[in-house]
């Protein structure tokens, strides 16, 4: 069985949610339209080593890296994307980290 998944939900408006996961965490991405840096999620009960990081495998067989503090349980996760494809906005339950610093 294949602990690895890559989910991507695309709303009418041009916004996007997209989750990578690896067994029972799993990390968000929310892009406003098509081209946006976007925001990813952070878990703000992450207490272990900073520079630990977890591995995910994209569709297309890539593995990236990428930090632990930024992974969530994957309840929360699969949540989190049952509320984006019934509203079409970025979930307000997940702390999210604005990747382009603008706002």
């Amino acid at each position: 069985m294949n602990n690895h998944q890559e989910i991507w939900i695309n709303a009418e408006d041009g916004s996007s949610i997209c989750a990578l996961i690896n067994g029972d965490v799993g990390w968000l991405m929310y892009l406003r339209h098509s081209g946006d840096t976007g925001f990813s999620s952070r878990n703000p009960n992450y207490t272990g080593d900073p520079s630990s990081e977890i591995d995910y495998i994209l569709s297309n067989g890539q593995q990236d890296w990428y930090p632990a503090a930024w992974a969530l349980p994957v309840e929360k996760v699969r949540e989190a994307l049952e509320y984006f494809r019934a509203k079409n906005k970025a979930p307000p339950f997940i702390h999210w980290h604005d990747d382009s610093n603008q706002g």
